[in-house]
């Protein structure tokens, strides 16, 4: 017997022209993340407070901190680490004494870097980074800030504190860098000066400083988790332990987080090349590579039946994915997704479509297309 069709009002319409950056959302630039308004709706009609949310693609905590808001335990997982940090941090209170000690660290990075400039030398010790083509990518008075400014992030004691800072310095790397942008992966002539660096980190700490103490008055105690990992295998995850999914996993050909966010990597020391080869959906996969969609079909397919199992018996997932062009065809989402999920233990209860010309997704003006549609699409687990 069919479930009838669920009542869900999101009215997306409405969310064009809406502020998507509130709160810890704007705390560092992640392209391609959907806006707060969708999760946040969808948790507060299909859910209630003390339940559990799954995001199996987590992104930048989009959904992660919309439940927090909300009173809903959260759970997010991302293969890319620059995802699992950022979610970190912005679902993570941080006391007023916390924040107050940043400034100090402030200060003495300041005083490092004159130092620098003066003398050509520094009193603390740090490391830079060993990649190809570092001076094409980075000026050298900014690889020298940067690195003065990671060696005091890195004698942080306080765990919280470190990532705290590890985000905001990870969020203006493209921005000192020669990359020209978020979205576009090609070096341009940005003469940054000296002190510019160390500039763009301490307005970044000011504006987090302020959003996170108004994140500490509005966001609840419930309890988010954040794992490292791969959406294909939840194994860490029990059978029947998740009330809610809501997700948004990446458009195939569209997008290489892992090339955006390469530079971030290095300096933060994760390994660039893990994540490039795991990636699901990458255009470096269906473009460079040019591999079959139906290798896109099989790794959506070992996630959906993961989330089947950790999901509990008549619950609801709700996926959010738009269309793909691979070498001048379109793929229709809603039909690859459906078909994947009908044999994965979900029936299609609702979905909503939107052009995605208008998206709020941050693509890059190239990927997007009149007949590009993009889908919130209803599933409900019926595995028993």
């Amino acid at each position: 017997m069919k479930t009838k069709p669920v009542e869900i009002n999101l009215e997306l319409e409405n969310y064009y022209g809406q502020n998507t950056n509130y709160l810890t959302h704007n705390f560092h630039p992640y392209p391609c993340k959907f806006i707060p308004q969708i999760p946040r709706n969808l948790i507060i009609q299909l859910t209630k407070e003390g339940d559990t949310i799954l995001d199996p693609f987590c992104g930048s905590g989009t959904t992660l901190v919309e439940a927090k808001l909300l009173n809903r335990n959260a759970i997010g997982v991302d293969l890319n680490p620059i995802a699992t940090l950022t979610s970190e941090v912005k679902t993570t209170k941080l006391t007023l004494k916390k924040i107050e000690s940043i400034n100090n660290l402030l200060s003495k990075i300041k005083k490092e870097i004159e130092t620098y400039y003066q003398n050509g030398k520094t009193r603390k010790k740090y490391s830079i980074p060993d990649f190809k083509n570092m001076q094409h990518w980075f000026q050298t008075n900014v690889v020298h800030e940067l690195g003065i400014i990671k060696a005091y992030i890195e004698s942080v004691k306080d765990k919280k504190v470190k990532n705290y800072l590890l985000l905001a310095f990870s969020s203006i790397i493209v921005t000192v860098s020669n990359q020209e942008s978020d979205t576009r992966f090609a070096a341009i002539n940005k003469d940054i000066k000296p002190f510019e660096t160390y500039s763009e980190f301490s307005r970044k700490l000011d504006d987090m400083n302020k959003r996170m103490i108004e994140f500490i008055e509005r966001g609840s105690n419930a309890k988010v988790s954040i794992f490292r990992a791969d959406s294909r295998n939840l194994s860490f995850l029990k059978d029947n332990s998740i009330d809610f999914i809501v997700t948004s996993p990446p458009y195939a050909n569209t997008y290489d987080y892992y090339l955006y966010h390469k530079f971030r990597m290095y300096w933060l020391g994760y390994q660039v090349k893990q994540v490039q080869t795991n990636e699901i959906g990458s255009r470096n996969r269906y473009s460079s590579k040019k591999e079959d969609i139906s290798t896109f079909g099989e790794d959506l397919s070992k996630c959906l039946s993961e989330m089947s199992r950790v999901l509990k018996n008549g619950k609801f997932a709700v996926i959010i994915i738009g269309d793909s062009v691979i070498r001048g065809k379109i793929i229709r989402a809603n039909k690859l997704i459906s078909d994947i999920a009908i044999k994965n233990n979900f029936e299609l209860v609702k979905e909503i479509s939107y052009n995605l010309e208008r998206s709020s997704k941050q693509f890059n003006e190239k990927f997007r297309n009149r007949e590009k549609l993009e889908y919130v699409i209803v599933f409900k687990n019926i595995k028993e």
